[in-house]
């Protein structure tokens, strides 16, 4: 049976192991750095439990205070016909918001940055942004008004109109400047 070298050693050298005995101080410090026992009482329990649901509670409020800042209120006692207009409007103004952008960076891109056209855009819709901000300002006061929002997707449609107007005239100029530039290749 073959030893390993370690076991060998050991076995070799136990007497000197046997020598060293561990100073009492040693043990006393040991004893000392036992982990402590945390003892909770049924007030500090409650004291917590109480924090736990005062901030669930505030939570609640904040949360249900945020969504009545940001979102148009149906009053209870409306109709779903009236739900139905402010779900429209609400689609209506994604819808147009983003072909507005669309046409506005468009614009931008064809004018080659003209300042005088971006500057006669942004005040023609800049009008009927003040116009669209009466209007919602109305829908807040009274929002089952169904011509007040037919008016506020109207002003989109406008904005939109304007828009699309402006990239005709500008397409149309660089046809024309194409035709009386043309540029053949050799």
């Amino acid at each position: 049976m073959k030893h390993d070298k370690l076991e060998m050693y050991i076995r070799d050298h136990r007497d000197e192991f046997d020598v060293i005995i561990p100073d009492d101080r040693l043990w006393d410090q040991i004893g000392k750095t036992a982990p402590k026992v945390v003892k909770l009482s049924w007030k500090t329990i409650a004291i917590r439990v109480a924090a736990v649901i005062v901030i669930f509670i505030a939570s609640y409020y904040f949360h249900d205070w945020m969504q009545e800042n940001s979102v148009i209120i149906v009053q209870p006692g409306s109709n779903t016909e009236e739900t139905e207009s402010i779900r429209m409007l609400m689609e209506a103004e994604v819808f147009y918001s983003s072909h507005i952008n669309n046409a506005k960076d468009e614009i931008f891109k064809l004018s080659g940055g003209n300042p005088k056209i971006i500057e006669e855009i942004n005040y023609d819709l800049g009008e009927l942004e003040d116009i669209f901000k009466e209007l919602k300002n109305d829908l807040k006061e009274n929002n089952d008004n169904e011509e007040v929002i037919e008016a506020m997707i109207q002003n989109y449609r406008l904005k939109l109109s304007i828009l699309e107007d402006v990239l005709y005239q500008l397409k149309k100029s660089k046809i024309v400047k194409e035709n009386e530039n043309p540029q053949y290749e050799i």
